[in-house]
């Protein structure tokens, strides 16, 4: 028989599960508390005992998102097809999970934050710790050569910021030659900073 613990913890997951699949399928718009009630299977009181106000739930589905990527990201770094080159695996890795359902919705809750100052005030915090989460995934995908490099930090910060914009046009996409082209791009680039310090003096 589960303990008191293991039951607590089954239904937190249980909330968050609900929760992501709500944001995944209806959008921020769609998405609430009586909504995530609903789908969880929950009475009222049950929900509220785990996350008392909308903040808290917020904050709570932000964590459980970003481990949910971080996850995905590992994944796809190791299936068979990866890339034997560092850079060009990660770059593979990152993108496929950006365009995933869980950071898809992620990246709608950023959105939803420019009208919501409630909101964005939740997700500054949460998403502070979710930025240091993410450097320290992509730190290793990247590995210890690349990550010693002097400008290894503006080639972290300018990849987040890339493929966010790449992911961000993902659902418009008809075809995925155009974000190819772009990680062949952006990791001839990062070849080229790289080598711009190992050069000729």
């Amino acid at each position: 028989m589960p303990t008191r613990e293991q039951q607590r913890s089954a239904t937190r997951a249980r909330i968050l599960d609900a929760a992501t699949r709500l944001l995944v399928e209806r959008g921020y718009a769609g998405w609430s508390t009586l909504a995530v009630q609903h789908a969880a299977g929950l009475s009222r009181g049950a929900l509220l005992h785990h996350f008392p106000t909308i903040d808290s739930l917020t904050a709570a589905l932000v964590q459980h998102l970003v481990e949910l990527n971080e996850h995905a990201a590992r994944q796809a770094a190791e299936s068979p097809g990866a890339s034997a080159d560092p850079i060009e695996r990660t770059l593979s890795a990152l993108l496929d999970t950006m365009t995933r359902p869980a950071a898809q919705a992620e990246q709608e809750l950023w959105a939803a934050a420019r009208t919501d100052p409630a909101l964005a005030s939740v997700l500054r915090e949460s998403e502070r710790r979710a930025g240091r989460d993410l450097h320290r995934v992509i730190d290793t995908l990247f590995g210890p050569e690349l990550t010693a490099h002097p400008r290894y930090p503006a080639i972290r910060d300018l990849t987040i910021a890339m493929l966010r914009g790449v992911a961000a046009a993902h659902p418009l996409r008809t075809s995925d030659h155009a974000e190819t082209r772009t990680l062949d791009y952006w990791a001839d680039t990062i070849r080229t900073l790289i080598d711009a310090d190992t050069g000729p003096g």
